[in-house]
């Protein structure tokens, strides 16, 4: 059979395994639940279809299952009897999962080969989001825009394309091709999450929450375990949140987004703990003891601190807290991190916070203020961080 998007041969003895396996990546690219199992099925199928366990590998990685790497084995084993086309797929995508920064140029490479290979797309441009420096912006909508000839009426295109051009601030287009994406496949949960960043950045937070209630009204029950759920979750949260319903906002929070409660893998569950809780103490200038499971998943991504990404999310989790020590741990774990421009801005990040506690606001702010706009754009993720930041900002100024 035909892979759908690209229009090449799949090497399977099971028509039904290769339906289950587009369906799965269909699910995959939505953010949707039953991915997994959806894959799982095919390869009871057909044991040896090598583009069904690499799906299989992609969805395990990013939740952490323990046994992930069985899957990789798994695809090797049997793409030595699959296409050179399949062959390759299998090592940019597994080189975009594993070594993303040395993969890089092949993969640009390699899209350039095949544009319609919409899966390592998307995993290039989620690397590219939070490790492609100050250009991210225009690096990311370039690569969507350089595929659009053979994607453009696909609804997982578009939905990435217009994230990606809201994110360049083109707005109005990227709401246009987000709403054309959730009319051919309304249930996507990547779809309702990018109109929600759209809607944020509009500051449209009312209709936001209307959206995303009736959106969970209909689809909810679907949605439940996709991979995106407690991120879409979250964002309902911090549109209630940001009307004013804070114990509304932090009750969702706690159902659905915490560290012990979410569906989200490892980096956006904590993006979305340390952004939510962040933001509730600056705003209310309460602290709160983190919980144990809070702490528990910044032991899980305490390795990566070095990236401002990761420092500017830990760091707000311990400042929500006024866990001053905790700060200092994390200035002193990237003091010993390689030196480099990442390291000066979650130097920073952590410093500005730490004077945030200890009331010194003036040094806060003008930490902040040395933070250029390109490396803000820098830290990664998407302009909710970029935000976050201003916030900061207007804490500090508050008290000055």
């Amino acid at each position: 059979m035909i892979e759908m998007r690209t229009g090449n041969k799949l090497t399977s003895e099971s028509p039904e395994a290769v339906t289950l396996y587009q369906q799965g990546v269909d699910l995959i690219l939505g953010s949707e639940s039953g991915a997994a199992e959806t894959l799982d099925k095919a390869l009871a199928l057909d044991n040896n279809f090598a583009l069904a366990a690499a799906a299989r590998y992609c969805v395990a990685k990013d939740v952490g299952e323990p046994d992930a790497a069985t899957y990789r084995e798994r695809a090797g084993q049997a793409s030595l009897s699959a296409t050179q086309w399949e062959r390759e797929h299998i090592e940019i995508l597994f080189g975009l999962l594993d070594q993303p920064g040395a993969t890089r140029e092949k993969a640009f490479a390699y899209v350039y080969a095949n544009p319609a290979d919409l899966l390592v797309i998307s995993q290039l441009a989620g690397y590219l989001f939070f490790y492609a420096g100050p250009e991210k912006l225009n690096v990311v909508l370039n690569l969507l825009e350089s595929v659009e000839d053979e994607l453009r009426n696909d609804w997982a295109y578009m939905a990435r394309l217009g994230f990606a051009a809201s994110e360049a601030g083109q707005r109005q287009r990227g709401r246009e091709l987000i709403e054309k994406a959730l009319d051919i496949r309304p249930q996507a949960l990547f779809s309702i999450h990018g109109l929600a960043h759209v809607l944020h950045d509009e500051g449209a937070a009312e209709e936001s929450a209307q959206l995303l209630q009736d959106w969970l009204r209909v689809h909810e029950a679907g949605a439940r375990n996709g991979q995106m759920y407690g991120h879409v979750q979250w964002h309902l949260a911090l549109s209630e949140w940001q009307i004013g319903d804070r114990d509304t906002a932090r009750q969702r929070y706690l159902q659905f987004c915490a560290p012990d409660t979410t569906t989200c893998g490892p980096i956006l569950t904590l993006a979305d703990c340390g952004g939510f809780l962040l933001r509730d103490y600056l705003q209310s200038g309460q602290t709160r003891p983190l919980t144990d499971a809070v702490l528990r998943h910044v032991d899980n991504v305490w390795s990566m601190l070095g990236h401002p990404f990761i420092a500017l999310h830990v760091g707000g989790l311990y400042a929500s807290a006024g866990d001053l020590a905790g700060l200092e741990r994390c200035e002193q774990a990237i003091s010993e991190s390689p030196v480099g421009d990442k390291r000066d801005v979650s130097l920073a990040l952590i410093s500005a916070l730490t004077d945030l506690q200890k009331h010194n606001v003036s040094e806060a702010s003008q930490t902040l203020a040395s933070i250029s706009p390109g490396a803000r754009i820098g830290i990664g993720g998407s302009n909710v961080e970029r935000i976050l930041i201003d916030l900061i900002e207007d804490r500090c100024k508050a008290f000055q």
